[in-house]
């Protein structure tokens, strides 16, 4: 479509407009009415005007007035020659009579011999208002009213004289005509104004220094504003071959004046969104606009005793969405009006492929808020993402900009292929998403190697339908239960784990956080245990009154006694002094190291002997704790069990356990029986019940919100709709009777990784507070432990019954995603053979990032950070094996070969190791049957890296030599 392109607009979708009206096809039809909320240049307008009936509206009267000329199409190609005409006569009239000024003269003449001194020393004589000693106001220029607004505000500065002059006069031009036959030609004037400022980019922020632009000041000071207007009114002439007004509609408000009967009565489908995300307000850049016609000789704005530098004047528009305190909220605005009224929204967003070179702290609300937002008003399943990449110009500069341009669509569910779900499309997906695991549901509590919700939810999405069965073999907290019936996405889940936590997480979430009675015991907890904080009391430094400790730093070389106990500070908050630390006191050392109590309700258990995971022979539970923290989690148990509904004051100590215990600075949650020696901290155990409360609170207020009451069933016939079954028992022991067989759609599961993380050797802290058992023996995992007879041989074994089980369960062609990753060629060998020989045909394989963990900071080369998702899907019968007779050093040039593409590929020409193993080169030695044969001569594909690629120490990436 030919198009008219008015200004260098901030955010143009001009070039994007195929990406945009592919969407919006999708989600209405021809005919129906579209919504442009923020229409700026009015390109997108102007692109979907032929197919559909469009509202366009903008806050900025310049925008809606370029809607309006490129929309409503009131003139035929005649009819605006006829209007060229009448303009011309009426300028030339006027324009002779204001052009006969010696200053005029003069400046014709320094710019023709290109005397930039002559200019400043020009420019510095001609009065402006500006100028308190001219004695020229706004008030007496709109009393004579004399059409000299430009050359009395801007002459010298953003235009020269002359072109301030012509201005005027186009305007006056334009105001003797009638009121339709304007918006064409403020729209040209538009155009003119922006090829000859004399700013950055072709803005209008404030006008460059002339000095400092010496040559770009002549160069547009020789140019003519009559002479650009006239140019884009030949356009409009040429383009214009018919009437055609399509019923379309402009208006010029705030959005949220519209959001009401004014385009309710047209029925619209879908609103087309694309508003500012930045603290940059628009009106800055473009205020001259407004002011042409608006042309009311507006106050000057005063910053600092001086007018502003960009001489703005009074009465900008001052957006809301620009603003940090305020922008969200006006998007929740826009989508619950959208939603309430049964009305699609799709949103624009543009954000920098490269964060670390293009600055994004001025962005009001983040990509992941808004996807999350939209979630929450539309629900999941109503919310998909799309994504290209673009370049955004950057005007008069050489540079562009790489940005990543997001089509976030509200309010329709995005069609699956029933016969042949697209997992190309869904791993498209997956890599436009930042991988979360923080909301107010999980927030709730802490588990190991827990999942993100927002990945979890387009693999549901993506491979199964409503009201289907998906099933979690290992479902450790319960992300993939959580997410399947939630509202929105409502699907039937299973959940399945041998120890009983995973269970009570799920069961109480989905169960307890509706009982009419939860606030009302959380109220009683919170009031119950803070008689406790009395054994948490100390001198205030200053003013010797009772103080409450927050937390204390100390060694304690012996792990298993309090001997050499040696307490560096004690912070506190005194209620008159504030927060505060002091070195410690006799009473702070009694206090902290009470030897006068026994415990009553919990049972000191020996801890199961484990060095690899910090556990000595005959440690005790006891160990890692304070003696106070000990006495206090046994007062709290037995206050706990004393209640009649138990399972929230449970769940919320079970959710503060790992900082109860010894920790080191950081709390680091990932060793729960592991306490440092030096730089241990006790944590006040109330104070932190105190915060988990309020959590809990937004937990059940969350919950309500997104989730079905009584959606738990306890047998597998019950499965209706939105419900949950959870099976406490090793998944290796799945009968019929548990799970019919080929009744599961989608298989969603994160197995336990070798000796990465016991399970059921960390659940040794939980047990002796909550009574949450344990299972060791049906546990699928590798320990050390020598009370333990679980070696790697066994661990596949145990994962062979499982995947044998999952098989049987899951419909044929079903898919199975399986979050895995170990850098040893010869555990992927073991893992593929395992699940080829039971039926799961390898599909593909995607990379999750995730922040980098301990292991990857001090080791990045060999650790694999982030998450792999292995699709397979369920052929139901064994693969063969098949003998590859490939010579190594085809294999090996493939490889190589392959790794130097993705490189290439790469935004900086460089790959990590586990992007590198999981964007493609284990599905080529998978697919190619490669894998047995290059883990024969390799152990890792770091091995292989090695003497092939370069490693760079500063990023932790591979390059190509």
């Amino acid at each position: 479509m030919k198009t008219i392109n008015i200004l260098n607009y901030q955010g143009n979708k001009a070039s994007l407009m195929p990406f945009i009206s592919k969407e919006i096809d999708e989600i209405a039809n021809p005919g129906d009415t579209v919504v442009d909320l923020f229409s700026g240049s009015g390109s997108v307008s102007r692109g979907l005007k032929d197919k559909y009936r469009v509202i366009a509206n903008d806050a900025e009267k310049y925008a809606s007035i370029i809607s309006a000329s490129l929309l409503i199409e009131e003139h035929t190609q005649e009819e605006l020659v006829d209007l060229s005409n009448r303009f011309n006569e009426l300028f030339d009239y006027h324009f002779i009579r204001k052009i006969d000024k010696s200053h005029v003269k003069l400046e014709e003449k320094l710019v023709s011999e290109e005397n930039n001194e002559g200019l400043i020393e020009l420019y510095n004589k001609i009065p402006t208002v500006w100028d308190a000693s001219s004695g020229i106001t706004p008030l007496s220029l709109k009393n004579k009213n004399k059409y000299d607004l430009f050359e009395y505000y801007y002459a010298g500065s953003y235009f020269g004289l002359k072109q301030s002059i012509e201005i005027d006069t186009i305007i006056l031009a334009i105001n003797k005509l009638e009121k339709e036959d304007r918006d064409v030609l403020y729209a040209c004037l538009f155009y003119a104004m922006k090829e000859v400022v004399f700013s950055k980019d072709g803005h209008m922020a404030q006008p460059l220094n002339i000095e400092k632009n010496a040559d770009r000041h002549i160069i547009q000071r020789k140019k003519s504003i009559i002479k650009y207007f006239f140019i884009k009114l030949k356009d409009f002439v040429d383009l214009r071959v018919n009437k055609n007004s399509g019923n379309h509609i402009v208006y010029n408000e705030n959005f949220e004046d519209i959001l009401n009967d004014k385009i309710l009565k047209y029925s619209p489908t879908v609103i087309y969104a694309d508003p500012p995300y930045t603290d940059m307000q628009y009106s800055r850049y473009y205020h001259l606009l407004n002011v042409a016609v608006n042309y009311d000789y507006p106050e000057l704005t005063m910053y600092r005793n001086a007018f502003t530098k960009g001489l703005y004047t009074e009465g900008r528009n001052q957006s809301k969405l620009s603003q940090r305190s305020k922008a969200k909220d006006q998007l929740r605005n826009l989508l619950e009006f959208s939603k309430r009224n049964c009305i699609k929204v799709v949103l624009s967003y543009a954000y920098p492929e490269n964060q670390a070179k293009q600055a994004i702290d001025r962005y009001t609300v983040t990509i992941e808020e808004l996807v999350d937002l939209a979630k929450e008003i539309y629900g999941d399943s109503l919310v998909y993402l799309e994504k290209t990449t673009h370049n955004h110009a950057n005007h008069r500069n050489s540079t562009r900009k790489k940005v990543y341009e997001y089509l976030i669509v509200c309010g329709h569910e995005r069609e699956v292929d029933e016969e042949n779900y697209n997992v190309r499309e869904l791993k498209k997906v997956l890599n436009s998403i930042k991988p979360t695991s923080r909301n107010d549901l999980y927030n709730s509590h802490l588990y190991w190697s827990q999942k993100s919700f927002n990945i979890i939810d387009e693999l549901i999405k993506g491979l199964s339908k409503r009201n289907e069965i998906v099933f979690d073999p290992f479902m450790g907290s319960g992300v993939t239960i959580l997410e399947s019936v939630k509202k929105g996405i409502d699907r039937n889940a299973i959940g399945c784990d041998v120890n009983e936590m995973p269970l009570f997480i799920s069961n109480t979430l989905l169960g307890d956080m509706f009982n009419g009675k939860a606030r009302e015991v959380l109220n009683q907890f919170s009031s119950d245990i803070n008689k406790f904080q009395k054994y948490y009391e100390t001198e205030c430094e200053i003013c010797k009154e009772q103080a409450t400790i927050s937390k204390i730093i100390f060694d304690k070389p012996h792990r298993t006694n309090n001997d050499g106990v040696k307490i560096h500070s004690v912070y506190y908050e005194c209620a008159k002094c504030g927060k505060m630390s002091k070195l410690p006191s006799r009473e702070d050392y009694k206090k902290m190291l009470f030897q006068e109590y026994e415990t009553n309700t919990i049972e000191d258990i020996e801890l199961i002997h484990n060095s690899k995971i910090a556990v000595g022979k005959e440690d005790r539970i006891s160990y890692i704790f304070t003696p106070r923290n000990f006495m206090i989690l046994d007062k709290l148990t037995s206050k706990i069990n004393s209640y009649e509904y138990s399972n929230i004051p449970k769940y919320l100590l079970m959710s503060i356990l790992h900082l109860s215990k010894i920790s080191d600075t950081h709390s680091n949650s990932q060793w729960p029986l592991w306490i440092p020696k030096i730089n241990c901290v006790e944590k006040n155990i109330i104070t932190t019940l105190q915060r988990k409360i309020k959590a809990i609170e937004k937990t059940i207020k969350y919950t309500q919100k997104n989730y079905y009451p009584n959606s738990l069933v306890s047998k597998f016939a019950k499965l209706n709709s939105n419900n949950a079954l959870m099976l406490k028992k090793g998944s290796q022991h799945i009968t019929r009777e548990d799970i019919a067989d080929d009744s599961v759609s989608l298989i969603i599961t994160d197995p336990p990784y070798m000796e990465q993380v016991l399970y059921s050797e960390y659940m040794q802290l939980y047990k002796p507070f909550l009574n949450l058992q344990f299972n060791l023996d049906d546990e699928i995992v590798v320990s050390s432990s020598p009370k333990r007879d679980k070696t790697e041989e066994g661990y596949f074994d145990l994962l062979d019954e499982v995947f044998k089980m999952c098989s049987k369960k899951l419909k044929e062609d079903g898919y199975m995603c399986l979050f895995f990753h170990d850098s040893n060629l010869n555990i992927w060998v073991k893992l593929i053979n395992i699940l080829e020989k039971n039926g799961f045909k390898f599909v593909s394989q995607v990379h999750i990032k995730k922040s980098k963990t301990v292991k990857n900071i001090l080791s990045p080369k060999k650790s694999l950070n982030g998450d792999a998702v292995l699709f397979f899907q369920n052929i139901k019968v064994p693969l063969p094996k098949v003998e590859i007779d490939t010579e190594m050093p085809i294999i090996e040039k493939s490889i190589f070969d392959q790794a130097k593409i993705l490189i290439s590929a790469s935004d900086h020409g460089a790959l990590s190791t586990p992007e590198l193993y999981d964007n493609g080169l284990m599905e080529v030695l998978i697919e190619n049957g490669w894998l047995n044969k290059f883990a024969s001569k390799y152990k890792s594909l770091v091995d292989f890296f090695e003497d092939k690629l370069i490693w760079s120490k500063e990023t932790g990436k591979w390059k190509i030599p």
